[in-house]
This record gives C-alpha cells, structure tokens and sequence, in this order.
C-alpha cells in the first residue's frame, strides 16, 4: 500500500516537471512574441509622438503582465499536450496504465494544477494587470494622446463620478472633441438622503467664462424626511460651477480592464441606483472570473488531445489545440457581444462558452480507454 502511494506521489511529480517546464517556457515566449509584434505595430507612433525612450520601457513594463496573462491559456494548453505528447509518444502512457493507473488518474494532477492556475489567474489580473493597465493609459494619455483616445472610446458612455462626498455625478455619453456631455444626472445628498437633482440634457464646457453651460434642464428639491419633491424648476439654459473639467472625465472613468473586480462590482451597482444601463460594465465584470476558468479548460481539452494514439502526430494536435484555444476566444468574445447587445443576459453571455467547453472536455476524456 505505501509503495502504491509512494508511486502516486513520484508519478505526479514526475507529469508535473515537465508540465511546469514547459508551461514557464511558453509563458515566456508566447511574451516575447506579443511584446515584438507590438513594438514592431507602436515603433512609428512613438517616434511620432517624441516619446524618450524611458517612457517606451515604462509603457512596456506595465504592458507585460496583461501580455502574460493573454498567454497563460495558450501556454496552458500547449504545455498539457506536449508533457502529455511526449509522454505518449514515447509509450509512458502505456506503461503507467499497465501499472495500474487510469487514464483519468494519470491527468488528475493536471487538472488540479489547472484548477489551482485559473484561481493564480484571477487574483493576478485583478491585483497586478488591472493596475498596470491603468498605469499603461497614464502613460499612454501624456505622450499617445491620439492613439490613448482611439483605444478608450468606451470612457465616453456610461460615466460616473462623485464630485465630493456629498455630490455624485452620472453622465450617458461625453463627446470629448466637442467637450459637451448628453445625459447628465446630478444628485446632492445629506446624510444619506437624496435633497437635490439636476437632470439636463447636453452640458457643454465654456472656456470662455471656464463654467458649464447646461441645456434643456429639470431640477427638484427633495424633502429630506419624506424624500417627496417640494420644488421643481425647469429652464432651456443654466450655468453650472462644477469642479469636474472635460479632461477629467478621460482620466477619471476607466475602462473595465483597469478596473478591480470589487470596484467594478461597486460600479455596477452605482449606474444601477443612478438608473443607467448597466450592461457593458456587468458583462465585463462577470467576464473578469469567466476568463480566468480558461487554463482549466485547456487542460481539460489538452489531455485528451494528447493521450490518444501513440502514433499520433505531434504536429497535428498541436494544430488541433491552436483551433482549440481560437475557437474558444472566438466563443468567449461572441458571448460577450450578445450580451453588451442584450441578447443573453451579462452573466450567461461569458459563461455559456465555459460551460460548453467544459462539458465537451469532460465527455472527451471521459471517452479515454483506461
């Protein structure tokens, strides 16, 4: 019975070395690749733009943890087939299976470590990229104000700020080149009760006199007991005195990549009490745990990749995980689509795909011949 047991341990010791060695391999090279191909892209506009060269290697360093983070499943998957391949190509699989060992014993160890890689993957994207990324856009916003503006069109919807602790701000869309704001929903409160709102329609940054000057506006004064309307006043033109600029509204909203799970989740929670629609940010949100469940898919579709023939081509499955992995993002990216459009509600729209691939991969190794 120990020397069973002993043979388990030295087993999955021996699958996991070389799972490992490869995965930290392709993590760094799957990097290296994404890193030259964007300098290569970026080279011309940061020779446009002037940029010194201390700022490229900042914008770069912040870029390398979202860089290691897209490659994570890729070298998830490709390191389960080739540790599993190789194995199998070299008859161990057989070999372990006259031993007495399963199909589905001999990849447990994967799986497990894919499991324990998904939770890394969550926590590492939400503690290190999204600051990183938020980072990457400071220095993207001073020296590739262009480029900054092209790549966060989606900071012009669905904006919420709070201007003080008593004042919160919530704008529908902000038109930057013209510096005019369409939707805007001012609410001031006192101890915890909504008192005042100002609802107007386009609020347009003056530089001339440095105010905003708001149209087609409604304002109410709440009873601050009984929460009832006791004034209302409506008026075509109004200036405001706000302490937000329109180049604040840029820096201050945030993509949901730069984003924390629990603020984004806060976030979401504010645009609903501020009755705005919800749904990019929630399907960002339920997509920010969806991806991270991706490098156990890959395992779990690596191993009976692998564990087929020996005689099987390396070169075919290594194609066949390459579609693998592609049809995967291609799944992922068209759930959230549908569900930014409203089709699927924000947390099926991510996690459908998941749940597909999942199923699919548990059939196919459950399929193995012991």
């Amino acid at each position: 019975m120990r020397s069973f047991q002993y043979m388990l341990k030295l087993l999955d010791r021996y699958i996991l070395s070389r799972f490992l060695g490869i995965l930290l391999g392709a993590i760094v090279a799957f990097v290296i690749i994404f890193l030259v191909v964007d300098v290569v892209e970026n080279l011309d506009k940061f020779i446009d733009a002037k940029m010194p060269r201390r700022a490229v290697v900042v914008y770069y360093l912040y870029t390398l943890p979202w860089f290691a983070s897209i490659a994570l499943p890729m070298a998830t998957l490709l390191a389960t087939f080739f540790s599993m391949g190789l194995l199998n190509k070299r008859n161990e699989i057989t070999a372990m299976k006259a031993s007495g060992f399963s199909v589905r014993r001999i990849g447990a160890s994967l799986l497990i470590t894919g499991l324990l890689i998904s939770i890394v993957s969550f926590f590492f994207d939400d503690l290190v990229v999204s600051g990183s990324m938020r980072r990457k856009a400071d220095v993207q916003s001073q020296y590739l104000e262009r480029e900054y503006r092209r790549k966060h069109k989606i900071k012009k919807k669905d904006i919420f700020l709070q201007q003080s602790p008593t004042e919160h701000i919530a704008i529908d869309y902000f038109d930057y080149r013209n510096q005019q704001a369409r939707g805007v929903y001012i609410q001031r409160y006192e101890q915890g009760r909504l008192v005042k709102r100002i609802d107007l329609r386009y609020l347009t940054w003056d530089e001339e006199v440095q105010y905003w000057r708001g149209a087609d506006y409604r304002a109410r004064i709440f009873d601050s007991a009984t929460d009832t309307v006791i004034v209302t006043a409506l008026g075509a033109d109004t200036l405001l005195s706000l302490e937000i600029r329109p180049v604040d509204l840029m820096k201050m909203s945030v993509t949901p990549e730069e984003m924390r799970f629990g603020e984004l989740r806060d976030f979401v929670a504010q645009l609903i009490r501020n009755g705005i629609d919800p749904t990019r940010w929630e399907v960002n949100m339920h997509f920010k745990v969806a991806f991270s469940v991706t490098s156990l898919v890959m395992v779990l579709f690596g191993l009976p990749l692998s564990m087929g023939r020996p005689q099987s081509s390396l070169a075919f499955g290594a194609g066949m995980s390459i579609f693998v992995i592609f049809g995967y993002y291609a799944a992922i990216k068209l759930g959230q689509s549908l569900g930014i459009k409203g089709v699927l509600d924000p947390f099926s729209s991510v996690w459908l795909p998941n749940v597909l691939f999942l199923t699919l991969g548990f059939f196919l190794l459950w399929r193995q011949r012991s």
